[in-house]
């Protein structure tokens, strides 16, 4: 009996150790935890001044700033550790979506060579996301700029991560222009129909920028139930890094809003598609429940109104089936009251051939008679797909 308890263990602890250990379906650390922090040492350089190369000056982008080099660290199961440089401007704390990482892929090693074009690339980088955000701190690319820099510490399968205390440098790099849309982002218990988590500002639903360039306008196709709340914010985030916080004041649903973290909720009212408009110049919007339906020649009311369709929340999508006889239709959603937007707007809303939502210009399509079952769907964004015609 002992015999064969001995021979039934030494199997077992065979079977064990045969194991392969590289299967990428076996998570080997699932809860490996960072113990202790990186120490990012200071470079003997520490000011850097970043020149471009144009047709009178040899510019120093492809020259070797510095190293940067730090201190190791481990997981309580010793696994893989990846290090990552993350930088940003002085006085942000590292704020989501306000950074940019000189490392991307990171590295097992203890050291990152970078050049005056990484960090001219970082520098602009970290620009670009500060007037997305309507931030205050601003990037000076006439005299230079402190930047605080840490590195980031990564368990290569669990994530975890532990952060370096910064060092701070300062960058005099050159701007790279780029053209920037503002943004704005819906939040609130409608995130759940596109995907996403309620009241999750990390995964906010991007509005369509319908500005002129010096204007902050939005749009988007929202569909909602009654009960349904939800406001705007200018950046994805935690919460706590929420800078433009867009919601009513104290409640009131009159088209105005106010840019507070008290900022109350829009409330739907009533189940369906809704168009929302946001001027944040303005600090107001608009919320209008959409009736699409059918309309032109080939339909039984002509270009005189449009015959209406059915609207199923579950798939977003607009449906009818309806004789049409020899010749055009497109669809149309005509305001309920004109006074939304002014009068003479019967067209704000309509869908052709460039299958958009807001080309009131949009060609019509040709259909030959007969029965046809139609439907339309109205992307978040506007963007149209039509079946039947």
């Amino acid at each position: 009996m002992k015999k064969l308890k001995f021979i039934l263990i030494l199997l077992l602890s065979i079977s064990i150790w045969s194991c392969e250990d590289d299967d990428a379906d076996i998570d080997i650390f699932p809860s490996e935890t960072i113990e202790g922090t990186a120490v990012l040492n200071t470079p003997a350089v520490i000011d850097f001044e970043i020149t471009e190369t144009t047709d009178a000056v040899v510019g120093n982008e492809n020259e070797i700033a510095t190293t940067f080099t730090w201190s190791k660290v481990k997981g309580n199961y010793n696994g893989a550790i990846l290090y990552f440089l993350e930088m940003d401007i002085k006085g942000n704390n590292f704020k989501n979506g306000v950074y940019a990482p000189l490392s991307s892929q990171g590295t097992t090693e203890l050291s990152k060579e970078i050049s005056n074009n990484d960090l001219n690339i970082a520098v602009n980088a970290i620009n670009t996301q500060l007037v997305k955000s309507g931030s205050a701190l601003k990037v000076d690319f006439s005299t230079g700029t402190e930047f605080d820099l840490r590195v980031v510490s990564v368990a290569n399968i669990s994530k975890d991560k532990s952060f370096s205390e910064p060092i701070t440098i300062k960058v005099n790099a050159y701007e790279k222009i780029v053209v920037i849309e503002p943004q704005l982002f819906i939040v609130g218990s409608v995130q759940s129909y596109y995907g996403k988590s309620n009241w999750n500002p990390e995964q906010g639903m991007e509005m369509r920028y319908i500005g002129d360039g010096t204007t902050k306008v939005f749009e988007a196709y929202l569909k909602a139930t009654e009960g349904d709340i939800f406001k705007f914010i200018s950046n994805q985030a935690v919460w706590d890094n929420v800078i433009g916080n867009y919601g009513t004041i104290d409640g009131a649903q009159d088209g105005n809003l106010i840019n507070s973290s008290d900022s109350k909720n829009i409330e739907i009212l009533e189940k369906g598609q809704y168009y929302v408009q946001v001027d944040i110049d303005n600090l107001t919007y608009k919320l209008v429940k959409m009736q699409w339906g059918v309309i032109g020649n080939a339909t039984p009311n002509s270009w005189d109104g449009e015959t209406p369709m059915t609207y199923d929340f579950n798939t977003n999508t607009w449906g009818i089936t309806l004789n049409l006889t020899d010749g055009e239709v497109k669809f149309r959603s005509k305001l309920l009251s004109n006074a939304v937007f002014g009068s003479g707007e019967d067209w704000k809303f309509n869908v052709g051939t460039n299958l958009t939502a807001w080309d009131e210009g949009d060609g019509n399509f040709g259909v030959s008679a007969g029965s046809a079952s139609i439907t339309l769907n109205i992307g978040f964004k506007g963007d149209a797909v039509v079946t039947g015609i």
